[in-house]
């Protein structure tokens, strides 16, 4: 017997709203900061007070079945971010969440490596614009 299951595959979703919501907090932290003549380091400056990885734990799913769907879907992924991440040998812990954590995590890092320096300095351009005007 065949059974055709349906899964919903949420992770680029999440991963995707998390780097989302880390360019904002970057645009807000530039704004509070306009004298800044050097981008500023996602991990010290703007997660000084934990606010990258609160965005990064918001991120994680919290339902067993959509745990359970990812974990189907992208389990070497999610174990590879873990053991990366140098925390433990149990990529399964707190039912696998840990590990989805790291995942988003690595992925907010590699987007910030790729996009951060052109927010920065688009942000640059604009405030010497609005100087000259």
């Amino acid at each position: 017997m065949k059974r055709n299951v349906e899964i919903d595959d949420t992770l680029q979703e999440r991963v995707d709203g998390a780097c989302s919501e880390v360019q904002d907090y970057l645009l807000e932290y530039l704004a509070e900061n306009p004298d800044l003549d050097t981008l500023p380091c996602i991990w010290n400056d703007l997660d000084y007070a934990g606010s990258i990885h609160e965005i990064v734990d918001d991120s994680v799913p919290i339902y067993n079945s959509e745990i359970d769907d990812t974990w189907y879907l992208y389990a070497s992924e999610l174990k590879e971010a873990y053991e990366n991440e140098g925390i433990g040998d149990n990529s399964r812990e707190r039912s696998g969440m840990a590990a989805i954590y790291c995942y988003i995590k690595q992925e907010v890092g590699e987007w910030w490596e790729q996009e951060a320096s052109g927010i920065f300095d688009r942000w640059q351009e604009s405030l010497a614009d609005s100087e000259a005007n």
